[in-house]
């Protein structure tokens, strides 16, 4: 897989472009709008055939309707933030500043789907906690997991927007915490990281580590 970040907006949102190297095929991770950049980065990839949504908050999905119209992607978001699509409270955007235009879902997600791109396989895993619809999307064969809000360099998600649990992400991370061997990260905000670095220097997964004593 070919990866190209690029960071957007004032809240300087992680949007992701990932492309099979041997079909061509493209998916567009987290568009927060659709900018000269992204059209010159989504141009160079080629067909870009997924739009995917970590979840629905404004900062991640205002670039989903005009992206849409650009490339003919298909819009997948899990069913638990798909109204944030279309309904600007919902999704933050009301008073953000953000061009908010509202869109439909394509497909809709839950916990276990696999979406192909190419020859690889995107895994969903639902991972509430930020959002009631929060998904981490992993490819198992590239080591990748793209963790939206769930998981950041040293920290989790917030959990004090309207749907957030503290109970939930701390539960959504020790998943995460669980998988077989080493990841790249790839947040939704800042800087990347790998699973085995937030493993041992991350308090939320330290504190599963512990009560597995593994640490």
């Amino acid at each position: 897989m070919n990866l190209q970040t690029l960071v957007i907006g004032h809240i300087e949102t992680n949007c992701y472009i990932l492309t099979d190297s041997k079909s061509g095929e493209t998916a567009v991770i987290d568009p927060c709008w659709l900018t000269d950049e992204l059209k010159a980065a989504v141009d160079r990839a080629g067909g870009v055939k997924y739009i995917l949504l970590t979840h629905g908050h404004f900062d991640h999905i205002c670039g989903v309707h005009d992206l849409r119209e650009y490339t003919g992607a298909e819009v997948a978001i899990h069913e638990s933030d798909a109204d944030c699509l279309f309904d600007e409270k919902k999704s933050l955007a009301d008073g953000s500043g953000y061009p908010f235009k509202p869109v439909r879902a394509d497909i809709v997600l839950r916990d276990g789907d696999v979406l192909e791109l190419g020859g690889k396989e995107i895994k969903v895993m639902h991972t509430p906690g930020h959002t009631k619809g929060g998904v981490c999307f992993i490819c198992e064969s590239d080591r990748m997991i793209f963790s939206g809000d769930t998981l950041f360099y040293s920290t989790v998600g917030r959990t004090d927007f309207e749907g957030g649990s503290c109970k939930e992400i701390i539960e959504s991370v020790e998943r995460l915490q669980s998988l077989d061997g080493d990841y790249d990260v790839y947040p939704g905000h800042n800087r990347s990281t790998t699973l085995e670095r937030e493993r041992t220097r991350n308090f939320y997964m330290r504190r599963q580590s512990r009560r597995q004593g593994s640490i």
